[in-house]
Order: C-alpha cells, then sequence, then structure tokens
C-alpha cells in the first residue's frame, strides 16, 4: 500500500533525525574518547594498618570489635602480665638490698677513714711533741758538752775539783742517751704513722666492694625496665585514628611474637587506584581532574584529581618485576594511577568497586 505524501515526508524527517542524532551521538563519542580516559578496573584503597604482638603471652581482653571506630593510642588489646609484675617486684627486692649493702660499706669505709684519720693525727702530734722533747735534750746536751769542755780546761788549772769534772762527764754522757733514746721513740711513732697509713688499703677494698654493690644494683634496675618495656607492649594500643576491620585472635588464646592480632585503617587515608592500559598512559599527568562512579553510589557521580602515577605495571607488582614476566606476557600492560577523592560519600570502605573517567585534555575543574 503506498504511503501518503504526508506519511513520506514524516518518515523523511524522522530518518534525517535519525541520522542526524546518530552522528551527534557518534561526534561526541569521539571526541569524549579524545579527551577523556575511562576505565572500569578501579578499586578504593587505603593503608591497612596490621597489628601484632610484639611478646609471646595469653589474650586477657579485647577491648574493641569489628567496625569500632578508635582513637590513636585506645587500648585495643591487653595480655597476661602476673608473672612479669612479680618478677619487676623481686628485681626491686633485690634492688634494696644491693643498695642497703652499698650503703652499710660506704658508712663502714666512713667509719674505717674517721679512724684512721684519728689515729694519724694522735700518732702525728705525738711526732712532733717527741721531736720537741729531743730538740730540748739536743740543746741540753750541747750546754753540757760546752760546760765539760770549759770544767776539763778549770781542772787542767787546778782551778775545780776532779768531782766537778765527773759529774759533768756523767751529766753529757746521760743526755746523749736521754737524746738517743728520744730519736728512736720519734722513729718509732713515725713507723706507727706509716703502719695506719698502710691499713687505708682496707679503704680501697671497700671501694671496690661499694662499687661492685652499686654496678649490682645499675643492672637490676636495667633488667626492671626491660620488664616494664615487657608489661608495656603487654597493653596493645592503636598506632592511628581508624576503624578495626578485623580481628583474627579471640581472648584466652596464646600468641606468639609477630602473630597478626588485627587490621585499623584511616577512614580518612582513602585513595582510588585505576589500573590504566598503558596505551592510554601517555595521556594522562599528575593534577587531571576525574569524575568518579561508585557502584554503591548509583545514582551519584563524585569529584576526583590524579595524585600519583606508578612507574611499573600491575604484572610486575603482581611477579615480582622479574625477568620472565615481560617475556611471558605479551597482553597489554596497566599501570596503576592514583587518585584523590576531593568529595567523598559518607561511607567508602577499601575494596568497593568504582569506575573513572580522567579528563585529559581540558584541564579546567569538573562541573
Amino acid at each position: 500500500m503506498a504511503l501518503s505524501p504526508k506519511r513520506r515526508g514524516m518518515l523523511k524527517w524522522l530518518t534525517l533525525l535519525s541520522v542526524v542524532g546518530l552522528l551527534g551521538f557518534g561526534s561526541y563519542e569521539l571526541f569524549h574518547w579524545f579527551t577523556h580516559v575511562y576505565e572500569f578496573d578501579a578499586r578504593i584503597r587505603t593503608d591497612l594498618t596490621r597489628i601484632s604482638s610484639r611478646v609471646n603471652g595469653t589474650i586477657e581482653t579485647i577491648e574493641v570489635a569489628e567496625g569500632d571506630r578508635v582513637a590513636k593510642d585506645d587500648v585495643l588489646v591487653t595480655m597476661k602480665a602476673g608473672a612479669v609484675r612479680q618478677r619487676i617486684e623481686a628485681l626491686k627486692a633485690d634492688v634494696a638490698g644491693a643498695s642497703a649493702e652499698a650503703d652499710r660499706l660506704t658508712a663502714e669505709k666512713q667509719a674505717l677513714e674517721a679512724d684512721l684519720d684519728a689515729r694519724t693525727a694522735t700518732k702525728r702530734e705525738l711526732v712532733r711533741a717527741l721531736e720537741v722533747e729531743r730538740g730540748a735534750l739536743i740543746d741540753r746536751h750541747e750546754l753540757a758538752k760546752k760546760k765539760l769542755k770549759r770544767t776539763t780546761f778549770l781542772v787542767s788549772r787546778k782551778l775545780t775539783s776532779e768531782q766537778a769534772l765527773e759529774d759533768d762527764q756523767d751529766k753529757v754522757l746521760d743526755l746523749a742517751g736521754q737524746v738517743s733514746v728520744a730519736s728512736a721513740r720519734v722513729q718509732v711513732a713515725k713507723r706507727e704513722i706509716a703502719e695506719i697509713e698502710a691499713e687505708r688499703s682496707e679503704v680501697m677494698v671497700l671501694d671496690e666492694a661499694i662499687k661492685i654493690a652499686r654496678i649490682e644494683a645499675r643492672r637490676l634496675e636495667a633488667q626492671i625496665k626491660e620488664q616494664e618495656v615487657d608489661l608495656d607492649e603487654r597493653v596493645i594500643r592503636s598506632p592511628i585514628d581508624g576503624v578495626v576491620d578485623r580481628i583474627f585472635k579471640n581472648v584466652g588464646e596464646y600468641v606468639e611474637d609477630a602473630d597478626e592480632l588485627l587490621i585499623v585503617h584511616d577512614p580518612d587515608n582513602i585513595w582510588i587506584e585505576a589500573n590504566i592500559a598503558e596505551d592510554q598512559i601517555r595521556h594522562l599527568a599528575v593534577g587531571q581532574p576525574v569524575r568518579v562512579d561508585l557502584d554503591a553510589y548509583p545514582f551519584e557521580t563524585f569529584r576526583g584529581e590524579v595524585i600519583g602515577i606508578s612507574m611499573v605495571t600491575v604484572a610486575d607488582l603482581a611477579m615480582g618485576g622479574t625477568e620472565s614476566t615481560a617475556k611471558s606476557i605479551k597482553s597489554t600492560q596497566k599501570i596503576p594511577v592514583r587518585i584523590k577523592l576531593l568529595d567523598p560519600p559518607p561511607l567508602t570502605a577499601p575494596g568497593m568497586l568504582v569506575e573513572v573517567n580522567i579528563q585529559i585534555r581540558d584541564k579546567a575543574s569538573l562541573p
């Protein structure tokens, strides 16, 4: 059945509009292809803080649950520490004993030094007195010898008696003996001082004993500090403000040094990692604006910005960058690109799927 002229006209207009629409859509897609990089292979990423035990022990309490928000230094896990506290108390008692021994030896040393000083001072005074006495006797002996000489002269002249001469001779001999005795007493007193000084070696022995006692006290104090560090490490605290993602252990479990206990991440420290094909990477630069679509928010579009472009491919990251990687994988490689969310949604969890649309020509901000 032939169409009426009116219907044929409408059909022509519809066909023309369809062609124009298709051309416009194709032009837009071509323009978009030249000015944007679109990628489905993108996810929300963050730094996961894996918290491990630093000591061996049994978990006493777990203070948080998965999903809890925690602040830096909040207690997450405590471990039983009764034995450590007992060791600290025993060591403190040993420190007190070593310190008391050092104090006792110090008092003994001070008493010995005081005794030696007093005895030495007494003997020195005695030596001085004996030397004064000996000096007086020497003077008297010299006078007696002079008198004897004069008496001898007088006797030779018959001016005095023989008895006077004998008396003076006896006096000279007596004084000479007294001088000898006084000198001997001085020497004995000096030797006694030397003997007292020799006893000061006991002070040196006490000094060494005091040093040993104080070294022992410091050694025990160092052990106390080690035990206090061990005690502090049995209280495991959050190193960051964040959210508890996973808890791997239960109350009562025995854990060893480096056993992983839980995972925490900072929800404010997130970014998008988009794996961009290598044939597109030349178009990208830091600072380019990005449209972001999250599967969790299908009716919203968010703004982002390129903040980093990796220098290694995803394949190298996965396989360790060995030489065989490039030879065995001939498909197009992808390079991780980091994108910052400028207006993140209320809830973003690491691993959420994302689609990114990177504007590569016009550097103006996206509307």
